[in-house]
């Protein structure tokens, strides 16, 4: 077990019984670790949130947040001031419908929304 002790970009050969296995040496980029252990207080607290489960950032700061409480199970959009942009979907079963959306992912301008009643995956996009 090795440790680096700098960031940056680095080679590791690896041996076994004298024998650089094949690939060796690798390029490895090690950066530098985050410490959350010290974590001040919050810069930013976004409130009047009823029943937030989830949450996903977009490329461009925006956060996706996703609501189960008994009346509403949908996702509030915030933008990265904490100011709430719009809410996607309702309660129900049909188009941009949820039932309990809890997993929330995007990737690109691909919003993916996992419901755990509804047992079904939503893929929305915005094109």
């Amino acid at each position: 077990s090795v440790t680096p002790q700098q960031s940056g970009q680095h080679k590791l050969s690896i041996t076994i019984h004298d024998q650089d296995i094949q690939g060796s040496p690798f390029d490895l980029s090690v950066v530098t670790q985050r410490d959350y252990t010290k974590l001040k207080d919050p810069v930013q607290i976004i409130t009047a949130i009823t029943g937030p489960r989830y949450i996903a950032f977009s490329d461009n700061g925006d956060m996706f947040v996703t609501i189960t409480i008994y009346w509403e199970h949908c996702i509030h959009v915030y933008d990265s001031s904490g100011k709430k942009k719009t809410t996607i979907g309702s309660r129900g079963s049909g188009e941009l419908q949820f039932q309990s959306p809890h997993g929330i992912a995007i990737s690109g301008e691909v919003v993916y929304v996992a419901e755990y009643t509804g047992h079904r995956i939503h893929k929305l996009t915005t094109r």
